[in-house]
């Protein structure tokens, strides 16, 4: 769902909060443990600094076509709960004219990204 958001003229607050109501209505949300991505390239937290692309509820930076960005969300459900354990996604996505395109190129879920 949250790869879908990512498109021009879209704020990072903008899919933060779609993202977290989706969350919301699943009664998932108290699950989140951080923002849902960030970044690649000179605003990247990677080379010592705030990134101001960070898909958190305060960044109003604006997406535009050739910003390159990861969507990553994690859930980690405590210990006793059912689907206890964490899980995260990590795709690096780059937004186009129209949307965006998807250059991970990894399989999803369980069956790929379990350890253990």
């Amino acid at each position: 769902y949250g790869m879908s958001l990512l498109k021009p003229g879209v704020s990072c607050a903008e899919v933060t909060h779609k993202i977290n109501a989706f969350f919301q209505e699943r009664d998932l949300l108290k699950y989140r443990t951080f923002g849902y991505g960030h970044s690649f390239g000179v605003l990247s937290h990677y080379y010592g600094r705030e990134a101001g692309l960070e898909l958190r509820e305060d960044v109003d930076t604006v997406l535009e076509p050739g910003m390159v960005i990861s969507m990553e969300p994690m859930l980690t459900i405590p210990e006793g709960q059912a689907g206890a354990g964490g899980y995260r996604e990590h795709d690096i996505l780059v937004i186009t004219e129209e949307g965006n395109d998807n250059i991970t190129g990894f399989p999803y879920g369980p069956d790929h990204n379990v350890v253990g």
